[in-house]
């Protein structure tokens, strides 16, 4: 277990992760830049995100287009610290 609740990811894509229950947001830091997405997230489906196969096809099939549906549109920010 990484600090601050971040989990590592078996993904070629995605490095970790952190669900934030209160705020419904998944944080996502992947392995390419070392940058982290703020994605809206239900607990529905970070469970799904949990059991998908393909971490990476999951965030671009379904957490960007169920962002996109709220008027979201995450942009990374460099991971300064595990915050």
């Amino acid at each position: 277990m990484l600090p601050n609740g971040w989990q590592t990811c078996d993904s070629t894509a995605v490095e970790a992760f952190r669900f934030d229950r209160e705020r419904s947001i998944l944080h996502l830091l992947f392995v390419e830049g070392r940058v982290v997405y703020d994605y809206p997230c239900t607990p529905a489906l970070f469970e799904n995100f949990l059991r998908a196969p393909s971490k990476g096809r999951f965030v671009n099939e379904t957490l960007r287009p169920y962002a996109q549906l709220r008027g979201s549109s995450p942009r990374p920010r460099r991971l300064t610290s595990w915050s």
